[in-house]
């Protein structure tokens, strides 16, 4: 948390430095699911300088935990769900912080920007049914990203944008709880890590997300 912390400082020093604003709303496939962002960027932070500090926001629904995962004798998690009427629910909010880059387009409609910035992000995710039983994993993992922002201005305020991009998290410690047990966490290292990390299905390593949306500056 510390690290987001410093990224939100950093972002705090940008906006004093920042010629122009624009808040930015983008929704489409995030990791493993649906979802979209919410973001402030700071736009032209030096005279000839073409640099932008992008702060956001964003949500995905996800996969819990992986329906494939042998359970033991032969047993998957999604036969063992289907056959006990289990309800599975999974949630991923992503603090982001991304410098970016203007590249030269002139006479082109649309301006296009690479960037590569930090990564913040709450996991959560398990299973309930209906007879009051319930299991849920949560994980807070640090890691970080890039891709490119393509934005077609519609009117001189108003672009639409496009983003593609990828993004790498590191191993967390997964916290673990459920209506019959105590909770538990496991982190790397541990002996029983990777069977755990195996089953649960929050961001891992690379990971992709595609989104569209619209920007207005001002």
């Amino acid at each position: 948390m510390k690290r987001a912390l410093v990224g939100l400082l950093a972002f705090l020093g940008a906006l004093g430095m920042a010629q122009k604003f624009s808040v930015e709303a983008s929704a489409g496939y995030i990791y493993s699911g649906l979802g979209g962002q919410l973001a402030v960027v700071a736009e032209d932070l030096a005279p000839g300088l073409p640099l932008a500090v992008r702060l956001g926001l964003g949500f995905a629904t996800s996969d819990a935990l992986d329906d494939n995962y042998d359970l033991g004798g032969g047993t998957t998690w999604g036969q063992f769900k289907n056959a006990n009427n289990l309800t599975e629910w999974g949630q991923n909010i992503t603090l982001s912080l991304d410098v970016l880059y203007k590249l030269p387009a002139q006479g082109l409609p649309v301006s296009l920007a690479p960037y590569l910035g930090l990564r913040y992000n709450m996991f959560e995710g398990g299973y309930y049914s209906n007879s009051g039983t319930w299991g849920k994993v949560s994980s807070n993992a640090f890691g970080f990203g890039g891709g490119i922002r393509a934005a077609y201005a519609v009117i001189p305020n108003l672009d639409v944008v496009a983003d593609l991009g990828a993004d790498y998290y590191l191993q967390s410690c997964l916290t673990g709880s459920s209506s019959g047990g105590p909770t538990t966490t496991t982190c790397p290292g541990d002996s029983s890590y990777a069977n755990d990390n195996a089953f649960v299905t929050q961001p891992d390593g690379f990971v992709f997300r595609v989104r569209l949306g619209a920007a207005y500056r001002f």
